[in-house]
């Protein structure tokens, strides 16, 4: 019985903009919880040296590097990132040898942006990031009496940036902010590098589009080749909690595209968020069922099967009219089948040709993973699929009934290994009269 895990993402994947749900959502690839996860939280990953990736656990920075099989090789501490107090995700500019970070606060609605300069293997010239619009200013008051007093007023600057992400090589830098302008709780905003007279200044902060951000929460953000941009979030449409959407774009456009959830393989009823990816893997966190601690750190683990060249057919479960057919090959999140079962579905309607004049239901099943309103969906397009296949081969599409199940009447009731969930994976063809 093959195991392939596929997803129905429908998204823009063109040859200039490289997603990471194009190679992990489409192929061999189902996501696990690391081995290096522990009873304590998770926190955010970033991308780092050479390669590298950094993730926190409690005050403590980890660097790893994604080892044959995708999990995390040994962990080596990085204090050079310890001393700097950070929060959330940082960016690091490996060429520029500058990290942009936020400052652990009390209040969230008070962070700034930080930078500082990597000098012998340490970050030194701490300071907080010069962007238009958000500095404080002192402007002097002229024209009355109080400019004769050399009386001054301030602007407090703005404050709320969260989880940098460096793109553009070190040229923009995409965060999440809680600012009064935005659409409601965090936001995606994006700053660029420019000059003026006293050096490198950034520019104002600007929302990724009006469409984009909603009054739900948008964080997390990650960009990968400058054409996808990745980031968590709770609005409607997800499998629950915050989920991993997508923004996608051409190398030569400016606009983003609307954003796209990349569905069951990703994401869970729970929270799911920060993707982090080098060349070789990517990683995200999440509290999902099974998770040691808080939260976790997930890799995508590749599954190479064998297609079975036979029908699998259950035969303990027959209906007294003697035929009740099993159709156990549908790849997860699919609702169509693959070419070699060509050759099974001919068999099936042959056997159905041997009842002539009789009516035939077709039964579409989804294992227990995804919502129940999603899985009733994908089991009828499963159902309607195979119901279409037999018309196609001359059956009377008058005595062919179509209805999905859902994750009812499962043969493995509480499903844990992808063998069990195959099973509950299903089409059933029965016999009406």
């Amino acid at each position: 019985m093959k195991k392939v895990i596929i997803a129905a993402l429908g998204l823009l994947c063109t040859a200039q903009a490289f997603a990471l749900e194009g190679r992990y959502g489409r192929g061999h690839y189902e996501f696990e919880g690391s081995s290096k996860n522990t009873k304590a939280e998770e926190l955010p990953m970033s991308p780092y040296k050479k390669g590298s990736l950094v993730f926190f656990r409690r005050d403590t920075a980890y660097m790893f590097y994604p080892n044959k099989n995708k999990d995390l090789d040994s962990l080596v501490v990085c204090p050079e990132l310890m001393a700097l107090d950070i929060d959330g995700t940082f960016a690091y500019d490996e060429a520029g040898k500058k990290i942009y970070f936020v400052k652990k606060h009390d209040n969230p609605n008070f962070t700034v942006l930080y930078e500082a300069t990597e000098e012998n293997g340490k970050f030194t010239s701490v300071k907080p990031l010069r962007i238009k619009g958000t500095m404080a200013e002192k402007n002097e008051i002229k024209g009355t009496t109080l400019a004769m007093g050399r009386y001054n007023f301030s602007h407090p600057g703005t404050k709320g940036f969260h989880n940098p992400s460096l793109a553009e090589r070190g040229k923009k830098i995409y965060f999440s902010g809680q600012f009064k302008a935005g659409k409601g709780g965090r936001d995606i905003y994006y700053i660029e590098k420019e000059k003026d007279e006293e050096g490198v200044i950034w520019s104002r902060p600007e929302p990724v589009g009006d469409t984009l951000n909603t009054e739900f929460t948008e964080d997390y953000p990650l960009v990968v080749g400058d054409t996808a941009l990745y980031f968590a979030s709770n609005r409607p449409g997800g499998q629950g909690g915050l989920d991993i959407w997508a923004f996608h774009k051409r190398r030569n456009e400016s606009l983003w595209k609307e954003a796209v959830n990349l569905g069951p393989i990703f994401n869970s009823s729970e929270n799911d968020y920060n993707v982090a990816y080098n060349r070789s893997s990517m990683y995200f966190l999440s509290n999902r069922a099974g998770t040691r601690g808080k939260s976790d750190i997930y890799y995508p683990v590749h599954y190479d099967f064998k297609f079975d060249k036979e029908l699998a057919i259950d035969n303990t479960i027959e209906e007294p009219k003697g035929f009740n057919w099993v159709l156990f090959f549908f790849d997860y999140n699919s609702s169509d089948s693959k070419p070699e079962y060509e050759v099974q579905m001919d068999e099936l309607h042959r056997a159905m040709l041997e009842y002539p004049g009789s009516t035939f239901v077709i039964l579409g099943y989804t294992d227990n993973r995804g919502s129940e309103d999603y899985n009733l969906k994908l089991s009828q397009k499963r159902a309607e699929y195979v119901r279409q296949m037999l018309i196609n081969r001359g059956f009377d599409g008058r005595k062919l009934k179509a209805e999905g199940r859902g994750m009812a009447d499962p043969i493995v009731p509480d499903a844990q290994t992808e063998e069990e969930h195959e099973q509950n994976r299903r089409v059933e063809v029965r016999l009406l009269d």
